[in-house]
Protein backbone atom coordinates (compact mmCIF):
# COMPACT_ATOMS: atom_id res chain seq x y z
CA UNK A 1 0.00 0.00 0.00
CA UNK A 2 1.22 3.84 -0.24
CA UNK A 3 0.57 6.62 1.11
CA UNK A 4 -2.56 6.91 -1.04
CA UNK A 5 -4.28 4.01 0.08
CA UNK A 6 -3.65 5.13 3.75
CA UNK A 7 -5.77 8.67 3.14
CA UNK A 8 -8.33 6.55 2.22
CA UNK A 9 -9.30 5.46 5.63
CA UNK A 10 -10.28 8.19 8.90
CA UNK A 11 -7.23 10.73 9.55
CA UNK A 12 -5.69 9.39 13.22
CA UNK A 13 -1.96 10.31 13.99
CA UNK A 14 0.42 7.78 15.99
CA UNK A 15 3.47 9.20 17.05
CA UNK A 16 6.62 6.90 18.03
CA UNK A 17 9.43 8.61 20.51
CA UNK A 18 12.36 6.85 20.65
CA UNK A 19 15.03 7.44 23.82
CA UNK A 20 17.93 5.27 25.18
CA UNK A 21 17.12 5.32 29.19
CA UNK A 22 20.16 5.69 31.81
CA UNK A 23 21.76 2.33 32.76
CA UNK A 24 20.00 1.70 36.37
CA UNK A 25 16.89 3.63 35.33
CA UNK A 26 14.82 1.43 33.80
CA UNK A 27 12.34 1.79 37.23
CA UNK A 28 12.48 5.42 37.75
CA UNK A 29 11.58 5.52 33.95
CA UNK A 30 8.74 2.98 34.07
CA UNK A 31 6.94 5.62 37.14
CA UNK A 32 7.87 8.53 34.86
CA UNK A 33 6.48 7.36 32.00
CA UNK A 34 3.36 5.66 33.65
CA UNK A 35 2.65 9.49 35.38
CA UNK A 36 3.07 10.57 31.21
CA UNK A 37 0.90 8.30 29.84
CA UNK A 38 -1.62 8.98 32.78
CA UNK A 39 -1.60 12.92 31.84
CA UNK A 40 -1.76 11.60 28.21
CA UNK A 41 -4.94 10.11 28.82
CA UNK A 42 -6.70 13.42 29.60
CA UNK A 43 -6.43 15.06 26.39
CA UNK A 44 -8.65 15.35 23.65
CA UNK A 45 -8.65 12.65 21.01
CA UNK A 46 -6.87 10.38 22.79
CA UNK A 47 -7.07 6.55 21.90
CA UNK A 48 -3.79 4.36 22.59
CA UNK A 49 -0.41 4.26 24.53
CA UNK A 50 2.44 1.58 24.96
CA UNK A 51 5.70 1.00 25.41
CA UNK A 52 7.90 -1.32 24.01
CA UNK A 53 11.32 -1.86 26.04
CA UNK A 54 14.52 -2.25 23.86
CA UNK A 55 15.13 -4.92 21.93
CA UNK A 56 18.48 -6.98 21.63
CA UNK A 57 19.73 -7.07 18.21
CA UNK A 58 16.60 -4.79 16.61
CA UNK A 59 16.65 -1.76 18.66
CA UNK A 60 18.65 -0.55 21.64
CA UNK A 61 15.88 2.03 22.79
CA UNK A 62 12.70 2.37 24.77
CA UNK A 63 10.04 3.37 21.99
CA UNK A 64 6.88 4.72 23.38
CA UNK A 65 3.70 4.74 20.90
CA UNK A 66 0.95 7.59 21.43
CA UNK A 67 -2.13 7.40 18.76
CA UNK A 68 -4.73 9.92 18.62
CA UNK A 69 -8.28 10.43 16.43
CA UNK A 70 -6.37 13.35 14.54
CA UNK A 71 -2.96 15.43 13.70
CA UNK A 72 -4.49 18.26 15.37
CA UNK A 73 -4.85 16.29 18.66
CA UNK A 74 -1.87 14.80 18.61
CA UNK A 75 0.01 18.19 18.02
CA UNK A 76 -2.31 19.51 21.19
CA UNK A 77 -0.58 16.44 23.38
CA UNK A 78 2.83 17.25 21.61
CA UNK A 79 2.61 21.18 22.88
CA UNK A 80 0.94 20.89 25.41
CA UNK A 81 2.72 22.49 29.01
CA UNK A 82 2.07 19.64 30.69
CA UNK A 83 4.19 17.48 28.27
CA UNK A 84 6.94 19.69 28.37
CA UNK A 85 6.65 20.17 32.39
CA UNK A 86 7.08 16.36 32.41
CA UNK A 87 9.53 16.14 30.06
CA UNK A 88 12.22 18.44 31.92
CA UNK A 89 11.33 16.32 34.69
CA UNK A 90 12.76 13.38 33.13
CA UNK A 91 15.33 14.70 31.26
CA UNK A 92 18.31 13.18 33.76
CA UNK A 93 16.89 9.71 32.79
CA UNK A 94 18.05 9.70 29.14
CA UNK A 95 21.14 9.51 27.25
CA UNK A 96 20.63 11.49 24.41
CA UNK A 97 18.10 12.98 22.60
CA UNK A 98 14.69 11.46 21.41
CA UNK A 99 13.75 10.87 18.27
CA UNK A 100 10.02 11.54 17.46
CA UNK A 101 8.28 9.95 14.15
CA UNK A 102 4.68 11.19 13.62
CA UNK A 103 2.67 9.23 10.68
CA UNK A 104 -1.42 10.56 9.89
CA UNK A 105 -3.40 7.07 9.22
CA UNK A 106 -1.41 4.63 10.83
CA UNK A 107 -3.57 1.92 11.69
CA UNK A 108 -2.36 0.11 15.36
CA UNK A 109 -1.02 -3.23 15.39
CA UNK A 110 2.22 -5.42 15.96
CA UNK A 111 5.17 -3.76 13.68
CA UNK A 112 7.73 -1.47 13.02
CA UNK A 113 8.13 1.90 12.22
CA UNK A 114 11.32 2.55 10.12
CA UNK A 115 12.05 6.49 9.15
CA UNK A 116 14.38 7.56 6.83
CA UNK A 117 16.07 10.61 6.17
CA UNK A 118 16.58 10.56 2.01
CA UNK A 119 19.74 12.59 0.43
CA UNK A 120 18.13 15.35 -1.36
CA UNK A 121 17.66 14.29 -5.58
CA UNK A 122 17.52 10.64 -4.14
CA UNK A 123 13.92 10.69 -3.69
CA UNK A 124 12.83 8.92 -6.85
CA UNK A 125 15.14 5.85 -5.91
CA UNK A 126 14.19 5.82 -2.82
CA UNK A 127 10.48 5.10 -3.61
CA UNK A 128 11.74 2.66 -6.38
CA UNK A 129 13.69 0.37 -3.48
CA UNK A 130 10.36 0.73 -1.26
CA UNK A 131 8.37 -0.93 -3.71
CA UNK A 132 11.09 -3.45 -3.70
CA UNK A 133 11.60 -4.31 -0.24
CA UNK A 134 7.93 -4.11 0.17
CA UNK A 135 7.50 -6.97 -2.35
CA UNK A 136 9.84 -8.89 -0.50
CA UNK A 137 8.31 -8.30 3.22
CA UNK A 138 4.82 -9.65 1.33
CA UNK A 139 5.96 -13.04 1.18
CA UNK A 140 6.92 -13.47 4.64
CA UNK A 141 4.64 -15.31 6.74
CA UNK A 142 2.27 -12.97 9.07
CA UNK A 143 2.69 -10.34 6.94
CA UNK A 144 -0.35 -8.04 6.86
CA UNK A 145 0.52 -4.70 5.12
CA UNK A 146 2.86 -1.52 4.95
CA UNK A 147 2.08 2.20 4.25
CA UNK A 148 4.68 4.94 3.30
CA UNK A 149 4.55 8.57 4.53
CA UNK A 150 6.65 11.05 3.02
CA UNK A 151 7.86 14.18 4.88
CA UNK A 152 4.55 16.07 6.61
CA UNK A 153 5.64 19.67 6.62
CA UNK A 154 6.45 21.44 10.24
CA UNK A 155 5.91 17.56 11.92
CA UNK A 156 8.30 15.16 10.09
CA UNK A 157 11.43 15.79 8.12
CA UNK A 158 11.31 12.04 7.61
CA UNK A 159 9.91 9.58 4.65
CA UNK A 160 8.45 7.01 7.38
CA UNK A 161 7.43 3.51 6.99
CA UNK A 162 5.01 1.15 8.78
CA UNK A 163 5.16 -2.03 8.17
CA UNK A 164 2.36 -4.52 10.49
CA UNK A 165 2.65 -8.12 11.01
CA UNK A 166 0.17 -10.47 12.91
CA UNK A 167 2.59 -11.48 15.47
CA UNK A 168 6.10 -10.50 17.40
CA UNK A 169 7.39 -14.31 15.94
CA UNK A 170 6.88 -13.29 12.30
CA UNK A 171 7.89 -9.37 12.75
CA UNK A 172 11.63 -10.87 14.02
CA UNK A 173 11.51 -13.06 11.23
CA UNK A 174 11.38 -10.51 8.29
CA UNK A 175 13.84 -8.23 11.05
CA UNK A 176 16.49 -10.10 11.08
CA UNK A 177 16.26 -12.16 7.80
CA UNK A 178 19.17 -12.38 5.25
CA UNK A 179 16.38 -10.65 2.41
CA UNK A 180 16.13 -8.03 4.40
CA UNK A 181 19.53 -7.24 5.25
CA UNK A 182 21.16 -7.21 1.92
CA UNK A 183 18.31 -4.59 0.52
CA UNK A 184 19.07 -2.48 3.32
CA UNK A 185 22.81 -2.36 2.55
CA UNK A 186 22.44 -1.78 -0.95
CA UNK A 187 20.34 0.97 -0.94
CA UNK A 188 22.30 2.72 1.80
CA UNK A 189 23.89 5.16 -0.33
CA UNK A 190 20.42 6.90 -0.73
CA UNK A 191 19.68 8.21 3.03
CA UNK A 192 21.30 10.19 5.36
CA UNK A 193 20.46 7.80 8.80
CA UNK A 194 17.61 5.07 8.88
CA UNK A 195 16.22 3.67 12.14
CA UNK A 196 13.82 1.21 13.21
CA UNK A 197 11.41 1.47 16.47
CA UNK A 198 9.29 -1.74 16.91
CA UNK A 199 5.94 -1.71 18.55
CA UNK A 200 3.19 -4.32 19.10
CA UNK A 201 0.76 -5.32 22.12
CA UNK A 202 -2.25 -7.29 22.86
CA UNK A 203 -4.41 -4.79 24.35
CA UNK A 204 -2.55 -1.31 23.46
CA UNK A 205 -3.58 1.57 25.70
CA UNK A 206 -5.19 -0.42 28.49
CA UNK A 207 -1.82 -1.76 29.48
CA UNK A 208 0.99 0.48 30.95
CA UNK A 209 5.20 -1.40 30.94
CA UNK A 210 6.41 -1.61 34.16
CA UNK A 211 10.51 -2.12 34.08
CA UNK A 212 12.40 -5.04 32.36
CA UNK A 213 14.27 -7.39 33.60
CA UNK A 214 16.70 -10.07 31.78
CA UNK A 215 14.79 -11.65 29.26
CA UNK A 216 11.73 -10.36 30.67
CA UNK A 217 9.37 -8.38 28.91
CA UNK A 218 8.11 -4.92 30.06
CA UNK A 219 4.37 -5.49 29.14
CA UNK A 220 2.48 -8.24 30.97
CA UNK A 221 2.28 -11.87 28.54
CA UNK A 222 -1.28 -12.01 26.96
CA UNK A 223 -3.00 -14.17 29.00
CA UNK A 224 -2.44 -12.19 31.72
CA UNK A 225 -4.01 -9.10 29.68
CA UNK A 226 -6.61 -11.16 28.53
CA UNK A 227 -7.77 -12.38 31.96
CA UNK A 228 -7.90 -9.06 33.37
CA UNK A 229 -9.81 -8.13 30.59
CA UNK A 230 -11.94 -10.53 31.14
CA UNK A 231 -12.31 -9.50 35.11
CA UNK A 232 -13.27 -6.48 33.59
CA UNK A 233 -15.77 -7.12 30.72
CA UNK A 234 -17.59 -10.17 32.04
CA UNK A 235 -19.61 -7.39 34.85
CA UNK A 236 -19.51 -4.85 32.06
CA UNK A 237 -21.44 -6.90 29.29
CA UNK A 238 -23.87 -8.31 32.31
CA UNK A 239 -24.89 -4.80 33.70
CA UNK A 240 -25.02 -3.20 30.12
CA UNK A 241 -27.22 -5.62 29.41
CA UNK A 242 -29.31 -5.45 32.17
CA UNK A 243 -30.17 -1.78 31.70
CA UNK A 244 -29.65 -1.40 27.95
CA UNK A 245 -31.57 -3.91 26.28
CA UNK A 246 -35.02 -2.72 27.31
CA UNK A 247 -33.97 0.68 26.23
CA UNK A 248 -32.69 -1.23 22.59
CA UNK A 249 -35.81 -3.87 22.23
CA UNK A 250 -37.49 -1.65 19.32
CA UNK A 251 -34.32 -1.90 17.32
CA UNK A 252 -32.73 -4.39 14.92
CA UNK A 253 -30.77 -7.34 16.40
CA UNK A 254 -27.50 -5.61 14.27
CA UNK A 255 -27.91 -1.92 15.30
CA UNK A 256 -28.60 -2.79 19.29
CA UNK A 257 -25.62 -5.27 18.96
CA UNK A 258 -23.69 -2.31 17.71
CA UNK A 259 -24.51 0.35 20.59
CA UNK A 260 -23.98 -2.33 22.99
CA UNK A 261 -20.79 -2.86 22.07
CA UNK A 262 -19.92 0.61 21.49
CA UNK A 263 -20.97 1.53 25.16
CA UNK A 264 -19.05 -1.74 26.49
CA UNK A 265 -15.81 -0.62 24.82
CA UNK A 266 -16.07 3.03 26.29
CA UNK A 267 -16.79 1.75 29.56
CA UNK A 268 -13.75 -0.50 29.39
CA UNK A 269 -11.17 2.04 27.99
CA UNK A 270 -11.97 5.37 29.96
CA UNK A 271 -13.27 3.69 33.51
CA UNK A 272 -12.86 -0.21 34.43
CA UNK A 273 -9.21 -1.21 32.77
CA UNK A 274 -7.81 2.02 34.06
CA UNK A 275 -8.97 1.16 37.89
CA UNK A 276 -8.21 -2.74 36.88
CA UNK A 277 -5.20 -2.50 35.55
CA UNK A 278 -3.94 -0.73 38.12
CA UNK A 279 -5.49 -2.72 41.25
CA UNK A 280 -3.41 -5.42 39.85
CA UNK A 281 -0.18 -3.39 39.06
CA UNK A 282 1.57 -5.76 42.03
CA UNK A 283 0.73 -9.55 39.18
CA UNK A 284 1.20 -7.00 36.05
CA UNK A 285 3.95 -5.01 37.00
CA UNK A 286 6.69 -6.11 37.00
CA UNK A 287 5.54 -7.98 33.61
CA UNK A 288 6.92 -11.33 34.15
CA UNK A 289 6.13 -14.64 32.78
CA UNK A 290 5.66 -16.49 36.10
CA UNK A 291 2.31 -17.44 36.96
CA UNK A 292 1.81 -15.48 40.13
CA UNK A 293 -0.05 -17.31 42.72
CA UNK A 294 -1.63 -14.48 44.77
CA UNK A 295 -2.79 -12.32 41.68
CA UNK A 296 -3.80 -15.48 39.37
CA UNK A 297 -5.93 -16.49 42.69
CA UNK A 298 -7.31 -12.82 42.76
CA UNK A 299 -8.38 -12.89 39.40
CA UNK A 300 -10.27 -15.99 39.58
CA UNK A 301 -11.66 -15.08 42.83
CA UNK A 302 -13.03 -11.87 41.11
CA UNK A 303 -14.53 -14.26 38.65
CA UNK A 304 -16.50 -16.41 41.12
CA UNK A 305 -17.95 -13.46 42.47
CA UNK A 306 -19.04 -11.90 39.71
CA UNK A 307 -20.63 -15.28 38.32
CA UNK A 308 -22.23 -15.89 42.11
CA UNK A 309 -23.63 -11.83 42.02
CA UNK A 310 -25.38 -12.14 38.83
CA UNK A 311 -27.10 -15.64 39.98
CA UNK A 312 -27.97 -14.20 42.95
CA UNK A 313 -29.88 -11.74 40.70
CA UNK A 314 -31.18 -14.01 38.97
Amino acid sequence: MSESAANARPMSATVVIAQRVRPGQAGEYSRWQTEINDQCRTFPGFEAAEVVPPVPGVQDDFAVVFRFDSPRHLDGWLRSEARQTLLGRGQALFAGEARQHVVAGAPPGVGMVVSTRVKSGREHEYREWQATIDKEAARFPGFMGNEVFPPVPGLQDEWVVVVRFDSPTNLQGWLASDVRRRLVDEAARLWHEARVESFGGGFPGWFTAGPPGPSQPALPPNWKQAMTVLLALYPTVMLLGVVLSPRLASLPLPLQMFLSNAASVAVLTWLLMPLVARGFGFWLTPAGTGVGALGLGAVLLGYAVAIAAFLALG
